[in-house]
């Protein structure tokens, strides 16, 4: 079984952007699932009927696909929309270089202008905007983008003050990845109690009347005796719970308080844990819903 530490998408050598390029990748991450205990494995010599299974070593009848065709669908939505963002930003930067090369007569390569760019908003949001302040971001930027004067910097600087780096589709790869997570927690969930006695149709009705982020959590605890936050930190993946949240968060204050809530760096963040969510999802069936078979290896 894949865990984190095994992810396919981390041993690719890969950057995320060249990943979600790939037209295979998506599929690349399914699982096949055993009819017979629930398990769940990513090796594509299993897939044959006379090929047993490793957990129950069973075989014979044909293996489901895992996750589910939604769960997938959304996966290729979320590279799409990244590797659109990824497109438009680029865009952005090369207008932004333009003006700034036409207002101040010097060439910039578009990395510096992007830092610059962050420079300015992490000012923004930090500084008390004193004039000491604004005096420092000003050396800063005339340093670091070599421009010849003073009067240069504070042209640039109003202009990076107008450049945001987050595009619509930035928004899109974070509220995605919310929906594909908060996807993959139900249908574990319904798996769960299915295991447990419960019929398909009891499972998700009681599943879908704990809407709320606490509730479906406090349930898998009742189902398993475990706590998903220590559950997903056996995965192996760092701050995945963390990041899980934080993304469930601004998805949630963009959807109801604020459209800014969502910025380039945290849908990098989001792509981050989507292309981990299927290999997290199918290590939590394996250890916590697959049947237990007597015989069976461990």
């Amino acid at each position: 079984m894949r865990q984190g530490e095994n992810s396919m998408v981390r041993h690719t050598g890969l950057t995320n952007l060249e990943l979600a390029e790939n037209p295979t990748w998506v599929i690349a991450l399914t699982f096949s699932e055993c009819p017979f205990c629930g398990f769940l494995s990513g090796e594509p010599e299993l897939d044959g009927l006379s090929v047993p299974c490793p957990k129950c070593n069973r075989s014979g009848s044909s293996r489901e696909a895992f996750p589910d065709l939604s769960c997938i669908r959304w996966l290729e939505m979320i590279g799409d929309a990244y590797v659109r963002a990824n497109t438009r930003t680029g865009e952005k930067q090369a207008e932004l270089v333009e003006i700034i090369r036409s207002d101040v007569k010097r060439d910039i390569e578009p990395s510096r202008v992007a830092a610059a760019a962050s420079d300015v908003r992490r000012f923004l949001r930090k500084s008390r905007r004193s004039e000491t302040d604004y005096d420092r971001m000003l050396s800063a930027l005339q340093t670091n983008l070599s421009l010849d004067r003073r009067e240069d910097a504070a042209r640039v600087h109003s202009l990076l003050v107008r450049y945001f780096d987050t595009v619509n589709e930035h928004t899109n790869v974070v509220v995605l990845t919310g929906s594909l997570f908060e996807r993959l927690f139900h249908n574990l969930l319904v798996q769960l109690l299915a295991r447990r006695g419960m019929t398909d149709s009891e499972a998700r009705k009681t599943v879908g009347k704990r809407r709320r982020r606490e509730d479906s959590q406090e349930l898998f605890w009742i189902a398993t005796g475990t706590r998903l936050q220590k559950a997903v930190g056996e995965f192996g993946v760092p701050t995945i719970y963390e990041d899980c949240q934080s993304i469930a968060d601004r998805r949630n204050k963009f959807l109801h308080i604020t459209p800014g809530a969502i910025s380039a760096e945290m849908a990098e963040r989001a792509f981050d844990i989507a292309k981990n969510a299927f290999d997290l999802f199918a290590f939590l069936q394996n250890k916590y819903c697959v049947a237990k078979i007597p015989g069976a290896s461990a």
